[in-house]
This record gives structure tokens, C-alpha cells and sequence, in this order.
């Protein structure tokens, strides 16, 4: 029988391979030009697993280290890819779009900034053991929160939405299905203490949805599918422009001059 260790180490070596390998189809494609944000973040889980790889052997105390600050530099550039999803789905609703992008960049800025406030006063105190801590609740949190409003989002355009591009779709859900279950092995980690199933669950996570990634991305489905409308459906299709224009209007106004009656 393989043991755990044994498993992990395949998912985790066969993760840094399936990273280079879509970073690879991401500049050949050129879909990084469409998606800026997770090609980043495609870079930088890379250099984040080979750096990981690399001291891991050698100086258990660096290890810690280098996760903490690769983790915050990961985290940033994820919600910065889950953003670009957000902005590039509702880029189908002229009304929306300005409005979603505020609220959705507010709701990710503000949480980010609530809990890095923290690590410097923990730091002080624990050290890095008490920042290893500190870092794995970020991670769990984080994934959390941008799985909880991808899934809205998705939820929110099945029933209201235009149809949009076949990778964008696909890109999405693989997306959304590595925040929901890398929430849930942190969630092992930081409160119910399995670090031998968190560990095994993490690099299987990422390798499953790399290989993901690796089938969403195709030549030629990065434009928008076309449909047919009922008469009905058009009429509700129009309301719904109409919805997103005052939304539209009033998010202009929440400004702080607005606020004050200001022009």
C-alpha cells in the first residue's frame, strides 16, 4: 500500500511539472493576454512550488519562512485572478460592470487589509511558528471568501446572465472548485488539526485542477457565444439593462462628494 508521504510527494513534484506545463500553453496560446492576472499567478505558484521544493530538504526553519511570504504574494495575485474573471463575466452587462467592480474590489481590499493589519503585532511576539499559524488562517479565509463570491456570481449569471465564452466558463468553475476545497483542507489545518489529510489534500487539489486548466483553455472559445432570444426573453433581457443602468447611476453617486451633495 502507497503511503501518504509517498502520495504527496507525487501530487507536489507532478503539481511544479503541470504549473510549467500551463504557464507553457498560456504563452504559446497567448490567452495571457486575455487573462493577465492568472498568468501571473500561474508564474508564481510555479517559482513558489520549485523554491518550496528546493529548501524543503534542507532547512525546515526556511521552508516556513519562504511559505509565508510566497503565500501572501500568491494570495494577492489569486484574488487578483478571481477579480479578472469577475470584471471579464459581467463585461457582458455595460450597466453592471463599473458597479460590480467597486463592490467586489472593496468587499476583497477591505477583507485583505483587515487581516495583514494583524501579522506584523502577531510576529513580534511568536515568530515565525505564530506567523506559520497566522498564515494558514489567511489561506483558509481568504479561499473562503473569493470561493463564496465566485460561487454567487456564477449562481447570480445562470439565472440573469448572457452567454459568455467557452473558457471563461470552464475557467471559472475549475477556478471555483480550487478555492471550495483548498478552503476546506486549510479548514482541517487550522481547526481540526489533520495535517496528514490536509497535506495529502492540498497538492492533490492542485494537481487535479491544473490539469483543469490545462483542458479549459482552447483556440477559438475566448469569444462570446451567440443565442437566440424569445420575444419574452428579450423583453426580460431589457429590463435587466434597465436594472443595471440604475444600478449603474446609482453607484456613480457613492462617492464621498456625492455624498455631501457635491457636483
Amino acid at each position: 500500500m502507497v503511503s501518504s508521504n509517498i502520495l504527496t510527494d507525487i501530487f507536489w513534484y507532478g503539481s511544479i511539472a503541470l504549473e510549467a506545463l500551463l504557464a507553457l500553453r498560456i504563452a504559446v496560446g497567448r490567452f495571457w493576454r486575455r487573462y493577465p492576472r492568472f498568468s501571473a499567478f500561474v508564474v508564481a505558484l510555479g517559482m513558489e512550488s520549485l523554491v518550496l521544493a528546493l529548501v524543503r530538504a534542507h532547512d525546515a526553519a526556511l521552508y516556513g519562512q519562504v511559505w509565508i511570504v510566497s503565500r501572501v504574494v500568491a494570495l494577492t495575485l489569486e484574488a487578483l485572478a478571481v477579480l479578472e474573471i469577475f470584471s471579464l463575466w459581467v463585461a457582458n452587462f455595460r450597466g453592471i460592470e463599473s458597479f460590480g467592480r467597486k463592490l467586489f474590489l472593496g468587499l476583497v481590499s477591505a477583507g485583505l487589509i483587515a487581516v495583514l493589519a494583524t501579522l506584523p503585532l502577531d510576529l513580534r511576539r511568536g515568530g515565525w511558528v505564530l506567523g506559520y499559524q497566522i498564515t494558514s488562517v489567511l489561506n483558509r479565509v481568504t479561499h473562503l471568501f473569493l470561493a463564496v463570491c465566485l460561487a454567487m456570481m456564477l449562481v447570480f449569471f445562470s439565472y440573469f446572465g448572457a452567454p459568455v465564452a467557452l473558457n471563461l466558463r470552464r475557467h471559472a468553475w475549475v477556478t471555483l472548485i480550487f478555492l471550495a476545497t483548498t478552503a476546506m483542507a486549510y479548514l482541517g489545518v487550522t481547526v481540526a488539526h489533520e495535517f496528514v489529510w490536509a497535506n495529502l489534500l492540498l497538492p492533490a487539489v492542485s494537481f487535479l485542477c491544473l490539469v483543469g486548466w490545462l483542458a479549459a483553455f482552447r483556440r477559438g472559445q475566448d469569444i462570446r457565444v451567440k443565442t437566440i432570444l424569445s420575444p419574452e426573453e428579450l423583453v426580460e433581457y431589457r429590463a435587466t439593462e434597465a436594472l443595471n443602468g440604475r444600478l449603474q447611476r446609482w453607484s456613480d453617486r457613492i462617492t464621498l462628494r456625492g455624498m455631501l451633495g457635491l457636483q
